[in-house]
């Protein structure tokens, strides 16, 4: 049986904690590994990349502190929970990268008119996108409150993932607001970012 191998992560914020795992798994080829965090949007994002990854996962809360058990290779995706994300978009496909709740500079009433247009218009293209990326205050429009969801619910009824940078979301402190989409982290959006064909801004 494989030695339990530990990787500490306490104290280091998103992408650290997925680069590391990254790294710990790598380097094990197989077994198990245990991570320590003490950050809920880093478990979030480790436990979503592991998973992702076709690897068991287990967690246990210590206080404000996390034990995530990662089993190389023994993921089953009949139990595994809904937070598998798809990192490499298809062949051929668009990613949608949003990164303000308005579009263009100027007036912020003309920017929320122009990014309703934008966000309806994109269903027109939705057989080409795979991914919307939020990020900065591009997350308040998957947020409650948002004028604009729901025109986000469509487009992810519309098998489009739409994911929001968790770092953002703790920044506004919208994170127990979120609505549609996923949480994510800066290396998740930077793997799916470079595996595009395109990436559309408004």
């Amino acid at each position: 049986m494989e030695d339990l191998q530990k990787l500490d992560c306490r104290g280091l914020k998103c992408p650290q904690p997925v680069v590391r795992t990254k790294d710990a798994l790598t380097a094990m080829g197989r077994g198990e590994l245990l991570v320590l965090l003490d950050d809920a949007t880093a478990c979030l994002s480790v436990s979503r990349y592991a998973v992702d990854q076709g690897h068991g996962v287990s967690l246990v809360e210590r206080g404000s502190e996390y034990e995530l058990r990662i089993a190389m290779g023994q993921g089953d995706p009949g139990t595994q929970p809904a937070v598998a994300l798809t990192t490499t978009p298809p062949k051929g496909a668009m990613v949608v990268y949003i990164n303000s709740e308005v579009m263009g500079q100027g007036d912020d009433e003309l920017g929320r008119i122009l990014m309703g247009a934008y966000l309806e218009t994109l269903s027109h293209f939705a057989k080409r996108i795979s991914h919307i990326i939020l990020v900065n205050s591009g997350v308040r429009l998957a947020c409650e409150g948002s004028e604009l969801l729901d025109y986000l619910n469509d487009l992810a009824g519309m098998d489009i993932q739409i994911l929001c940078c968790g770092t953002c979301l703790n920044y506004f402190n919208l994170k127990e607001k979120l609505k549609v989409g996923k949480v994510t982290n800066m290396f998740t959006i930077l793997e799916i970012l470079s595996g595009a064909d395109k990436t559309l801004r408004p």
